[in-house]
């Protein structure tokens, strides 16, 4: 009983010699620069639905293609985790998506069938530093479970949010469309605030 005690003491001490932790304002530099679903909101956004295809059947131990793309070799073990777990966009591919740092993530596709590791062209990573979004209005009737990205088991069609490699001129929401074995670039609703004039 007496350790109790002793531990009691310690802790009301402890609440009246430390001060209480103080949270700074955020600066209107700050505040200007969180992008919301609002600063995305786009009538010209392409949907799900206009790249519909039909879902494929299972395939059972997919492969994969280690040549295909730096990228395979260098997170094989990664991908053939997320590979085992079926298809999850377009049919017969599969996203996987993973970690490169604090609100960083980059991304890879797989074809189930041939094993083919596909990524962007021109961007390696997306940064969501500054994104306070619910990809649900962004991305609706997504299927990812993601809150940076937006895909369908059913559809080709996929959704980025983020600076792409960090540029905050690439800031935004971008779609991109699986066409053959390449990802195309169809539309982005850049975010454009000028918050330079906040900064203190």
């Amino acid at each position: 009983m007496k350790w109790r005690d002793e531990a009691m003491m310690l802790l009301a001490c402890a609440v009246f010699v430390l001060p209480p932790s103080q949270q700074d304002e955020p600066s209107p530099f700050d505040k200007c620069r969180i992008v919301t679903s609002s600063d995305l909101t786009d009538s010209k956004v392409p949907r799900f639905a206009a790249y519909r295809i039909p879902t494929q059947e299972v395939i059972e131990n997919p492969k994969l293609d280690l040549k295909s793309n730096p990228i395979a070799r260098m997170y094989r073990t990664l991908l053939r985790d997320e590979i085992s777990k079926g298809p999850n966009f377009a049919g017969h591919y599969r996203v996987a998506i993973w970690g490169c740092g604090t609100s960083c993530a980059m991304f890879a596709i797989v074809n189930l069938k041939t094993g083919q590791v596909i990524t962007p062209d021109d961007f390696h990573s997306t940064s969501t530093v500054y994104f306070d979004v619910d990809d649900h209005e962004v991305f609706s009737h997504s299927q990812s479970g993601d809150a940076v990205f937006g895909f369908r088991k059913d559809s080709k069609l996929i959704g980025i949010l983020g600076d792409l490699d960090e540029d905050e001129s690439r800031e935004g929401a971008f779609y991109f469309a699986l066409d053959g074995e390449r990802l195309r670039l169809i539309h982005s609703t850049i975010v454009k605030k000028d918050c330079e004039k906040l900064r203190e």
